[in-house]
């Protein structure tokens, strides 16, 4: 009796293997959000990358029935994420699953596009000083802005529109001499474009449906003097505008805002200024006094380290990119025609970013991950344009 329950027993793990399925079907769907005639979603293409952390496995695609429906068979494993993807007059449209997701329908919603940016609204518009390093004479300050698209057409940038302001893009304002611009948002894909005075993503947008899109940036701007302009116009307006600095970086002023006082968040006191309807096109008028000033001995080391910039580290760049110019001329011939294309990359972004939103990996993983990807696309145009 013993030897029976033993071999019964035995034999669970192979019989639970036995049963455990090597394809799985993944049903799905592209429809019109809008409910547009004629549409025909048999003429779009239906994409599916697999992928392991954010190395591409396979790629497969089909085309849905003329109600829009398909099916993909794939092969699932836990650790892999399976990102879905159509392209419908120029915008993307994806979703990303688990493996334990698959059994899940997919729907794809798909809209018409239109190069008009008034489409888009500013929910919000607030403008953080983050903290001022005294000896290196900057301040941080992270913007965050909600956008709404409440029309039924997806905002896709073009570039037809004349004029270096790119006035068919979504666009955010700097003041001049930001560096160090770091741009995120809870839409995937897309590129960050210079612009006078600011930026201009790429990135199309779809109509909103429940909570606006999220757009935020933090970059760094320079000072002499203890006082920093950071003046903008809001070209698309906002419902309501927050400018918030610590209590112990400076003094924010506007002429335009109302001074609500200072409060502690997150263990630091800050004084909030706000205001509300923001008119497309105005501007605000944002100051911040009283920063602080390295001491004298900080600034005799700060001299000392820019003769040290100005006069060695150039020489020694020069040498540093003769001998890599020297290099990749030696490989050229080797290399040519090896490096691979572009979209691998940019689609293993797009899905890191759909994981980041489905919350299916850490922020701590997601920058990590966004950090390798971006080295890989700097590489791959270095390279580029080494063996042009």
């Amino acid at each position: 009796m013993v030897a029976v329950a033993c071999g019964f027993l035995l034999a669970l793990p192979g019989a639970a293997l036995a049963q455990a399925p090597t394809e799985v079907t993944i049903t799905g769907e592209v429809r019109h959000g809008a409910g547009a005639e004629p549409f025909d979603p048999s003429q779009l293409l239906v994409t599916l990358n697999v992928l392991e952390g954010v190395s591409p496995l396979a790629q497969v695609s089909t085309r849905p029935a003329r109600d829009g429906t398909f099916e993909l068979t794939v092969a699932p494993a836990p650790s892999r994420t399976y990102f879905l993807s159509v392209e419908y007059q120029g915008a993307r449209y994806s979703a990303s699953r688990r493996a334990s997701e698959l059994s899940e329908p997919v729907a794809l919603t798909v809209f018409d596009a239109t190069n008009n940016p008034t489409v888009l609204t500013f929910d919000s518009y607030t403008v953080i000083v983050t903290g001022a390093v005294a000896d290196d004479r900057f301040i941080e300050v992270l913007e965050l802005a909600l956008v709404r698209n409440d029309s039924d057409t997806t905002l896709v940038p073009s570039l037809a529109a004349p004029g270096a302001a790119m006035p068919g893009f979504l666009r955010f304002a700097l003041p001049r001499g930001a560096y160090n611009l770091d741009v995120r948002s809870d839409l995937a894909g897309g590129e960050v474009l210079e612009v006078d005075l600011g930026f201009a993503l790429t990135t199309s947008v779809p109509p909103t449906r429940g909570e606006p899109h999220q757009f935020e940036f933090v970059y760094r701007l320079g000072y002499d003097d203890p006082v920093v302009d950071l003046s903008r116009t809001m070209r698309f307006g906002a419902a309501s505008f927050r400018f918030l600095t610590p209590v112990d970086v400076g003094r924010p002023a506007s002429p335009g805002l109302q001074d609500l006082g200072a409060a502690e968040l997150e263990g630091r006191v800050l004084r909030l200024l706000e205001g509300q309807g923001i008119e497309p096109g105005a501007r605000i008028e944002l100051t911040v006094s009283g920063l602080p000033t390295p001491s004298a001995w900080s600034q005799v080391r700060r001299k000392a380290r820019e003769s040290y910039f100005r006069y060695v580290v150039p020489a020694t760049m020069a040498i540093a990119t003769l001998a890599l110019l020297a290099y990749a001329l030696g490989r050229r011939r080797i290399t040519a025609g090896a490096n691979g294309p572009r979209e691998p990359l940019l689609e293993r972004t797009d899905a890191l970013e759909a994981r980041f939103r489905a919350r299916s990996v850490s922020r701590r993983q997601y920058e990590a991950e966004r950090d390798e990807l971006k080295r890989a696309l700097v590489e791959m145009a270095l390279r580029d344009r080494a063996g042009a």
